[in-house]
This record gives structure tokens, sequence and C-alpha cells, in this order.
């Protein structure tokens, strides 16, 4: 079951990554389904998923769950989500035999500044939830000077040389 699971806080870059990593794995002819955590939300918006603690861990298993229905149907999965949650990190090591788990950061003055106009709701991680980042992510890249397609790649490299 191989997913492929890029986190970080709002703002460092995740979707814009996570878009080129799946355009460029699809290139490669791999099957590829893109999960974006703004997009599932929406999708999933009359399951009325909150923004508190409670609800965006159910939204994180949630994630996981469309997650192993896609790659056990030959899928490779890409999920792009804040998730910020130590027990989903775990369950998603145990539960995916092919497993890539990618940490997003930048510089806090960058990541303002990105978030600026966006309509983020309710509690966010960072501010008013604490983040639990992952406590060893295969990779952990910065965003901050890198394009998004140069850290795509990396991600993708780092993906076909682990090849389990």
């Amino acid at each position: 079951m191989p997913v492929i699971w890029i986190t970080g806080l709002p703002g460092v870059g995740k979707t814009r990554v996570a878009r080129e990593l799946a355009a460029r794995m699809r290139a490669a002819g791999e099957p590829t389904l893109l999960l974006d955590g703004d997009a599932l939300r929406e999708a999933l918006s009359l399951l009325a998923g909150g923004y508190d603690a409670p609800a965006r861990r159910q939204l994180a298993q949630t994630y996981a769950n469309l997650a192993a229905l896609a790659s056990a149907q030959g899928l490779t999965v890409v999920v792009a989500t804040v998730s910020l949650i130590a027990d989903v990190h775990r369950a998603n090591r145990a539960r995916f035999a092919r497993y890539l788990e990618v940490l997003l950061s930048c510089a806090e003055v960058e990541r303002t500044r990105r978030c600026e106009g966006l309509a983020l709701n309710g509690p966010r991680h960072g501010i008013e939830i604490a983040p639990e980042f992952p406590a060893e992510p295969h990779l952990s890249l910065a965003t901050d000077a890198t394009e998004p397609h140069v850290l795509a790649e990396r991600i993708f490299e780092r993906w076909r040389a682990d090849g389990r």
C-alpha cells in the first residue's frame, strides 16, 4: 500500500509540492492520486468536520482511510495535509507497507507572508493547537528558497530509492 504523506504547518507549500510530485509520478508512469487536505475538507464538508483538535484528528484519520482505499486499488497516494498529530503518524507507519513521511517547513516570516489573505478557520496548528511534528520523518525539507518542482523531484528520488 504505497502512500506519501506530506505534512507541515499551514503556508509551508504542501499543496504546491504535492501537485508537482503527483505530476512527476504520473509522467514516470506511476498511477497516482493526490489527496489534498483543503480539497478533501471541502469535499467532506457535508460531514461537518470542524477545526478543533478532535475534529482535525478525525479528518486526519479519514484521510489515512481514503489513502488506504485508493492504494489498495493499485494507486500511489500523495496526501498533502497539516495533520500534525503524532498518533496518526505512528498509525500510518504501521499501516502502510510502503510509506514515505515528508515534513515541510519554512521560516516563520515567510510562512506568515504566504498565509496572508487566506481564510484560516477555527483553532490553528502552531497557534491555538500545539503541533505534533513527526518524530522521525523520512525527509525534512525547507521550502523557503527552493522551488516546488525541485522539492518534488527530491521526494520522487527518495521514493524511487526506497522502492520497498
